[in-house]
């Protein structure tokens, strides 16, 4: 017999099936018998066996012509279990007769299969129809039998599904079951046991004393006094991880894990799970998360773990300790100029170097690209604090053999102590960082110790920041412009673009305070990007009004200026806007220009061929040279305000300016002087040449409907 439902442990539906008095036989969608009752078996006058596979199409004769007994079938799988039909068939028994019968079909379904069967009742000359009682007893006996057969389908279903996940869990979790019994001292082994201990795959025996000797010598006395108390009954089960030495010599890491079976003989069960590759993982995971990639150091993680263990062991021997950061200055331009690869090497020379200057309790850490920590112990008051500090300093700005030549890396280093200045890691290692911010500040290659003052201004910075990150979003930034004059016919010639913040508590806060700290957070991009947005609609805005077309003068950060798509975004923006690009003028300065002359002219080059002109701002403050004027396509120089104030007070200043003028003609330049307060400078200036001017002597800067009002009243006022 074929049906699935023999192989129950339960012989609830096939008994019920049993006992019932109508022939019931299940079959296959096809209609080939896959079980028969006993009841069957005496309708057909033969065994169950011989009626396993035969079809139920052979056995039967339907009177109705137009009956089909594998549509009737079909029809079954779509039904709600079983609804009596009763089509008379004629049945051909064993012997050769034939029976009349009533045939009715039904179905169990089942996530896998349909489990289809038939009822046959015989009918017999003079025996009365089924009564509304046995009819509905039937049902009720097929509808319990669907219920049942479907559910054990599903719970056998499930018993296997769960088995194969079992199976498989265990195996890729490689546990192994052993079981210790007491009496004979011995462990006997699975055969997944028998091969996590480096043996084949068979059960096998072996000693207690043989796998406490196959066990790592630091992790025996473990094990051994783990078993020993759970065969004295001193605890219920163990739980710990030992390392496992298998024949071959290798080293496995294992979770081992017994319990005491409650059963005579005494008896422990365990298991054993093999934890090798989990070990590397948690291995290489803590190494990832504690220490730093490139010099194997700890990194901020690992810093602030052993930072908490030197506070703790400072604090119970009364010491005191220190904690520094340290910089390296300009290690951008370092990356920039030798490549990233002599920056790596820098830094792991750093790093060798820093470590040989620590004592044995001291720390190294690598906390970012370019920034180092440093726990010095045992530091007995400030002024050693300052020596060793300064030891380090010193060590450090000595050459360092990068590739075929030598290159000097100065540090700054910002440092607090404990418990002077703060007792908690992260108020200690705060401190520093703002220490380490002051001596960037005061140009490298120096250290500064924290001050409450330095705390002060820290938070200060903190809150401009955080108000700096919500102006754009709050519209509280205005512009200001000021006006340029062409000294050959006294007319306004152009504007120049000045950003102010209007802070809601502090007021008219300083460009000179806060766009350092936006271009120190990156927030220049999108300043920047408003300020050309609302400057060109503000000069279409003058020319629908019939001001004179005017010159828009906008400065341009470093940060934008490093933007590949800074040419493309400005042309769109003045399209936007309807101007043509002769109209804008971008001013940058010299810094910006030197620090990559390469990249810089590319851009320039750029931004020229979109017709926008170029002016350096403050020439002559920084690192002037007619190498990069002769080589980048200026239209402008701006005379910085420190040489325009100096004319008719000092006989350099006014030789410098006379230069600058000298240098820009010949070079075909424009120049524009700014920062003229007095009609003496004006002269001066218009006397030597000079093509523009700008200052309070002309004109403050001022908001955009100021300038149309001071416009008007020029534009009416005679003469």
């Amino acid at each position: 017999m074929t049906y699935a439902l023999e192989a129950m442990h339960s012989p609830a539906p096939i008994d019920l099936v049993n006992a019932l008095s109508e022939a019931v036989l299940f079959v296959t969608a096809d209609g080939h018998v896959r079980y028969a009752n006993p009841a069957a078996e005496r309708l057909f006058g033969t065994t169950a066996c011989s009626l396993d596979g035969r079809d139920l199409a052979a056995l039967i004769t339907p009177r109705d012509p137009a009956f089909d007994l594998l549509e009737r079938l079909r029809e079954s799988t779509r039904a709600d279990g079983w609804i009596p039909r009763r089509d008379p068939v004629e049945l051909l028994c064993e012997d050769g007769q034939s029976r009349p019968a009533l045939l009715d079909i039904g179905t169990c379904q089942h996530t896998h299969e349909h489990v289809q069967f038939v009822v046959l009742r015989e009918q017999r000359p003079g025996h009365p129809a089924d009564t509304p009682e046995q009819a509905e007893h039937l049902r009720e006996a097929i509808d319990l039998l669907t219920r049942q057969v479907q559910e054990r389908m599903r719970a056998e279903q499930a018993l296997q599904d769960s088995h194969r996940r079992l199976v498989a869990a265990q195996r890729v979790a490689r546990i192994g079951h052993w079981e210790f019994i007491l009496e004979t001292d011995e462990l006997q082994l699975s055969p997944s046991a028998s091969v996590l201990f480096g043996h084949e795959d068979r059960p096998r025996s072996m000693p207690r004393e043989a796998l406490v000797e196959a066990t790592h010598p630091d992790d025996r006395a473990a094990l051994a006094f783990a078993l020993l108390r759970l065969a004295n009954g001193e605890t219920e089960r163990f739980s710990i991880r030992h390392r496992l030495l298998l024949p071959n010599g290798e080293e496995r890491y294992m979770l081992a894990e017994g319990e005491r079976a409650a059963d005579p003989p005494a008896r422990i069960l365990g298991i054993h799970q093999d934890l090798t590759e989990r070990e590397k993982t948690e291995q290489a995971l803590f190494k990832l998360v504690n220490f730093d990639a490139l010099t194997g150091l700890p990194n901020r993680t690992g810093l602030r773990s052993r930072l908490r263990a030197a506070l703790g062991e400072a604090e119970r021997q009364g010491e005191s300790l220190a904690v520094l950061l340290l910089d390296i200055d300009r290690f951008t331009s370092i990356n920039s100029t030798l490549g990233h690869d002599a920056g790596d090497a820098l830094l792991n020379a750093l790093a060798r170097r820093l470590q040989n200057l620590l004592r044995p309790r001291d720390t190294l850490a690598r906390l970012a690209s370019d920034e180092f920590a440093v726990i010095l112990t045992e530091i007995e008051d400030l002024a050693h604090a300052q020596e060793r500090a300064q030891a380090i300093l010193d060590h450090c700005s000595e050459p360092f053999a990068l590739g075929k030549g030598q290159h000097v890396a100065t540090s700054s280093v910002g440092i607090s102590l404990f418990p002077q200045d703060a007792r908690g890691k992260d108020d200690l290692l705060r401190h520093a960082t703002s220490a380490l911010h002051e001596a960037k500040g005061s140009g490298g290659n120096t250290c500064r110790f924290y001050t409450q003052e330095l705390n002060t201004q820290a938070r200060e910075q903190l809150e401009l920041e955080q108000g700096l990150r919500g102006a754009l979003r709050q519209q509280e930034f205005e512009l200001h412009y000021q006006p340029q004059i062409g000294l050959n016919r006294g007319h306004t010639v152009g504007v120049e673009t000045l950003i102010r913040w209007r802070h809601p508590e502090r007021g008219m806060v300083s460009p000179g305070e806060f766009i350092p700290l936006a271009e120190k957070t990156g927030l220049i991009v999108p300043i920047g990007d408003w300020v050309l947005r609302t400057a060109t609609q503000q000069l279409a805005e003058w020319d629908r009004l019939g001001l004179p077309p005017l010159r828009l003068a906008i400065n341009l950060s470093a940060r934008q200026f490093a933007d590949p798509e800074l040419p493309e975004r400005i042309l769109e923006t003045l399209q936007a806007a309807g101007l043509a690009p002769e109209r804008l003028e971008v001013e940058i300065t010299e810094s910006v220009l030197v620090e990559d002359i390469d990249a810089a002219a590319e851009m320039l080059q750029r931004l020229v061929r979109l017709g926008v002109s170029v002016a350096i701002d403050d020439f002559g403050t920084g690192q002037s040279s007619l190498r990069y004027l002769r080589r980048l396509p200026l239209t402008t120089l701006k005379i910085d305000r420190e040489f325009t104030w100096g004319i008719g007070n000092d006989p350099d200043d006014e030789a410098i300016t006379r230069a600058i003028i000298g240098l820009g003609k010949t070079l075909k330049l424009r120049v524009l002087a700014e920062g003229v307060e007095t009609e003496q400078q004006h002269a001066f200036l218009r006397e030597m040449g000079c093509d523009e001017v700008q200052g309070f002597l002309l004109g403050r800067p001022m908001p955009a409907t100021q300038l149309e009002r001071e416009w008007k009243e020029r534009a009416h006022t005679p003469g």
